[in-house]
């Protein structure tokens, strides 16, 4: 069965693009949307599950919280980084 329109990337491969916290990924997502760059987010709790995290916070240490991590298409990974590289200069 064909279908016109365009094709199907639902199958392409996602790479990550990398693990961000809540205020950087509130920049980087309507960035990769303004630049109709497809992604995949999932949350990254494991560092609040941390057995010394409590020694960070009673300490003012502020220990690694929650990290969104993001996933693009491969295809669309160089345009990614570029959009990555453009909020976030090294």
């Amino acid at each position: 069965m064909s279908t016109d329109g365009p094709p199907d990337d639902s199958s392409e491969m996602l790479h990550q693009l990398g693990s961000f916290e809540p205020m950087e990924a509130k920049r980087l997502l309507p960035a990769l949307e303004m630049h109709g760059i497809p992604f995949e987010i999932e949350t990254d709790n494991s560092a609040l599950t941390h057995p010394n995290r409590w020694m960070g916070l009673a300490f003012g240490l502020y220990p690694d919280g929650s990290k969104i991590v993001v996933f693009v298409p491969e295809s669309q990974m160089a345009r990614a980084l570029d959009v990555l590289h453009g909020l976030f200069p090294a």
